[in-house]
């Protein structure tokens, strides 16, 4: 069993070492988890909810960490993904998926309009980047592939094979830098692992990515300025999103492309995501306070993210 510890402190209400975890041991909204801690607490929801939760493993990083997904509310038709945290420094993309986990299978009472959807969440998509950033390097961005010169990471963001080889920067081929795409489209484990994923749902009616920060809400394509086809339904979930985050958190999120509103990106998840054809891609850059915040921030901003993927889910299962 994992060291349930972490900062010195239990993140369990109650430290059990020898018998078997239920949910109501783990206090998730109040630390930081371990991956460990998160697989525990993921297998503990689907023990307790068998009937609502579906806990499976998409694929293996490159340490060989299982990346799982969670779904819920598996029999409903309608389908919304979540990815979190593809950038292992972003931690508030995670923290928050966790709390949008945490709402939408331990208080749907609370959500009634949100349990149409069978939701697919990836907590953590890129667990060796996100240990290596919780133990090593706050700061550390991609995954931990070993690269040419001795260098490691790819940044998963790049890696898809959409648009992979479309040239932006000279840091993108450049395997010590970040924003580093891979030595070719597809290359790195985690990003086939969400590829598939999308590929096996792409009858889903919002694909979410969530990363920050800088409080900008996305939608196709990121690649180029060019306008996307089909994309007014992506728009107009995008706008649902930053209104809900308006009207409940108090909080202005601005909507465009990457391009307009930040910078041209080729190879992401939101472009290969509305190149097979669900119906809205989006990315947000949840918060504008930085990679670094307390624990006491984790359920606000998991607010502001149910807030926004609540109206955007809404939003897009509309005709």
């Amino acid at each position: 069993m994992p060291n349930f510890t972490f900062s010195g402190n239990s993140y369990l209400s109650v430290h059990k070492r020898q018998a078997a975890l239920s949910v109501d041991d783990f206090n998730v909204l109040d630390f930081f988890l371990t991956y460990d801690e998160t697989t525990a607490w993921l297998q503990a929801l689907q023990a307790a909810y068998p009937d609502r939760v579906v806990v499976e493993s998409i694929g293996a990083s490159v340490e060989e960490r299982d990346i799982y997904s969670i779904t819920i509310n598996p029999n409903q038709e309608q389908t919304v993904i979540i990815t979190a945290n593809v950038h292992a420094r972003e931690w508030v993309a995670m923290t928050s998926a966790i709390y949008i986990i945490h709402e939408l299978v331990r208080n749907p009472d609370s959500y009634p309009e949100l349990t149409q959807f069978k939701w697919i969440i990836v907590p953590m998509p890129n667990p060796d980047g996100y240990e290596y950033s919780r133990l090593e390097n706050r700061y550390w961005r991609k995954n931990r592939s070993p690269q040419a010169g001795g260098t490691v990471g790819v940044d998963l963001n790049r890696n898809f094979e959409f648009q992979w080889d479309v040239f932006i920067k000279n840091e993108d081929i450049d395997p010590t830098e970040e924003t580093y795409r891979g030595p070719s489209a597809g290359s790195e484990p985690e990003t086939k692992a969400l590829a598939n994923l999308i590929l096996l749902n792409n009858a889903a009616v919002l694909y979410l990515d969530m990363h920050s920060y800088g409080q900008y809400i996305f939608y196709p394509w990121g690649y180029t300025d060019d306008p996307a086809p089909n994309v007014q339904k992506a728009k107009d979930v995008a706008a649902a999103g930053a209104e809900a985050i308006s009207y409940s958190r108090h909080e202005n999120y601005r909507v465009g492309t990457p391009g307009e509103l930040l910078y041209k990106a080729s190879g992401s998840a939101m472009d290969f995501c509305h190149s097979v054809g669900i119906r809205a891609c989006i990315s947000i850059e949840l918060t504008k306070e930085g990679f670094e915040f307390n624990t006491n921030q984790i359920i606000p901003y998991g607010m502001e993210a149910l807030a926004a993927v609540g109206a955007m889910a809404e939003t897009a299962a509309r005709p």
